[in-house]
């Protein structure tokens, strides 16, 4: 049976995680606005945004997992038609493809 609750708890997890790496290239940021800063290493928040982003992309994956095996087989079985049914699932492959973009 799917764990609506823990699942979501991951999520939110992922997210904290992902907005204390923000937080952390803003403070960067924010310290050097003179730009007058000996930098140890000036790839850092180049690094720092990448890893932001593998996150972004990785947060998106499992929330996706997340709606579909949750709410989306939900819609799906509560459907009352194959036209119904199909809707939800084009709306989802939809959306897929604009981020695969």
């Amino acid at each position: 049976m799917y764990q609506c609750k823990i699942e979501n708890k991951k999520l939110i997890n992922r997210i904290n995680r992902i907005q204390g790496q923000v937080n952390s290239v803003k403070n960067k940021l924010e310290s050097d606005m003179d730009c007058h800063e000996e930098h140890t290493d000036p790839y850092e928040v180049i690094r720092q945004l990448t890893a932001i982003k593998g996150a972004v992309n990785g947060m998106i994956n499992s929330y996706v997992e997340h709606f579909a095996k949750g709410h989306l087989v939900k819609e799906i079985r509560e459907s009352k038609d194959e036209a119904t049914a199909m809707a939800a699932m084009d709306e989802l492959v939809n959306i897929m493809k604009s981020y695969s973009k």
